[in-house]
């Protein structure tokens, strides 16, 4: 009992994962390129991580399960989601509620000018249990992409994407529900929602609770981008206005929405936004870096569909240079979590910012940073850490060669781990875009592709308490 105990205890790192950063656990070391991994839970503390795979002539899917302990559970470099001809892109997978994952990624098996979406669930096992080659969720005529996923809570999935099946291809967005068994529920090639003069793009979307889904785009009905959200029910109805609900119209750009559901069938919107920089002739980096770039803005939309903040947006971000590559999830309160890559200070750094139910930042006026090293830090992606903070997870470039540092911050704003992030990659070579997902309180399980050897592979780690 007291050795069961040690192994329960949050800080105890056991099995397989390694206490030195510059080994961590392979989970494909295959001949060829692995990219582009992405991770969910597998219900037990372990995760599910599946990937694009140039083992062979053509990019394919496959996936691996790795447990709480880092022990890997499947086929030696991972079990093949799809082998179907041409290329398999960009999956993205959810857990499903039982042990397993439902995978989606962007498929060119039907040939040049053609891009569908397909999908496939995967048991705790590693079978594969729908259709050989994945269930087609859109098959449409020409190009469906920049796909999204989330859970029904029913054992299915709901999926959006950017969709060019219009005359004009001009793209659209569309979605689709699939059952837990991979029949589509939402008719032939999904539904549209949001078809209106101008693209739509970059379709994000969250569960409203109630079976259905709230989604955000990027939309240029007006000659540029802005930041729209629909909410469907379960059946794919519509259930605010018919083209959308404005979420920021401003002049200028709002690009790349990113959404969080508030707990109340509601969601929090984030977006970047160049309302605050005119354009003009930037000669040096001294006078990029004194410009106003790109800011941090957000959103709360409840569930009819009703703005609750100041019009527009309220400000997360004003800081001069760029601020963009955000990440956003809900803070358990009605309130989220905002991080961003951040050119304030020169190079490039991480921050973060708490917002409360009603839109106050609860931290450092125009965000805290999260890591300030010299060289460049990228792309910061984080989960919940179980009580209250959040995990953030970023790449790192203060060693030259990329690396993979995360960093633990509790509700008030305070550090939990080292000052500068705990190391949980420093391996030779780049190791880039570092994807988590939370495993137990204050933990985290943490991969990325690895450029330790000769061509790219997927490795991961995970991060305790202590």
């Amino acid at each position: 009992m007291s050795f069961l105990a040690a192994l329960m205890r949050p800080g105890a790192a056991s099995g397989a994962w390694p206490d030195d950063p510059g080994i961590n656990v392979p989970i494909c070391t295959a001949q060829g390129t692995q990219e582009h991994p992405r991770i969910a839970s597998d219900g037990a503390s372990g995760a599910i991580i599946v990937w694009q795979d140039i083992s062979s002539s053509s990019p394919d899917i496959y996936a691996q399960r790795v447990d709480a302990r880092g022990e890997v559970r499947w086929t030696k470099d991972g079990i093949a989601i799809c082998l179907e001809k041409g290329d398999q892109w960009h999956p993205d997978l959810v857990y499903d509620g039982a042990g397993g994952a439902i995978i989606a990624w962007w498929d060119k098996r039907s040939g040049y000018g053609e891009m569908d979406i397909y999908a496939q669930r995967i048991n705790g096992d590693g079978d594969v249990l729908w259709q050989p080659g994945g269930a087609p969720i859109c098959i449409a005529p020409s190009f469906q992409q920049e796909l999204n996923i989330i859970a029904d809570g029913e054992g299915g999935a709901i999926i959006a994407w950017q969709d060019h099946r219009a005359e004009s291809y001009i793209p659209h967005i569309y979605a689709q529900r699939v059952n837990a068994n991979g029949e589509s529920l939402w008719g032939h090639d999904g539904v549209l929602i949001a078809g209106q003069v101008g693209y739509q793009e970059y379709p994000n979307l969250v569960t409203d609770g109630a079976g259905g889904a709230i989604i955000a785009w990027q939309d240029w009905r007006d000659g540029k981008g802005d930041v729209y959200v629909q909410r469907v029910n379960s059946n794919g109805q519509p259930l605010w206005h018919e083209h959308g609900v404005p979420v920021c119209m401003m002049p200028e750009r709002q690009w790349h929405p990113k959404i969080t559901p508030d707990g109340k069938s509601g969601a929090i919107i984030v977006w970047m936004d160049h309302r605050n920089d005119e354009e003009s002739d930037i000669i040096t980096q001294a006078d990029y870096r004194s410009r106003a770039g790109w800011d941090i803005y957000a959103q709360h939309v409840d569930a009819q569909g009703n703005i609750q903040w100041q019009m527009n947006g309220i400000p997360i971000c004003l800081a001069l240079g760029d601020q963009y590559n955000h990440s956003v999830i809900g803070d358990g309160a009605g309130g989220a979590f905002i991080t961003w890559h951040d050119q304030r200070g020169g190079d490039w750094d991480i921050y973060a910012q708490k917002l409360d139910a009603l839109g106050n930042v609860k931290w450092t006026k125009d965000g805290l940073p999260v890591c300030a090293e010299p060289g460049d830090q990228y792309n910061p992606n984080m989960v919940s850490d179980g009580d209250g903070g959040v995990i953030i997870t970023w790449w790192d470039k203060r060693d030259i060669y990329g690396d993979i540092y995360a960093q633990r911050i509790d509700a008030d704003g305070n550090f939990l781990w080292a000052q500068s992030g705990a190391a949980i990659c420093i391996a030779e070579g780049n190791q880039q875009d570092p994807q988590p997902v939370n495993s137990g309180v204050g933990s985290a399980i943490i991969t990325w592709w690895d450029m330790r050897r000769v061509d790219a592979d997927i490795y991961a780690q995970r991060v305790f308490s202590e």
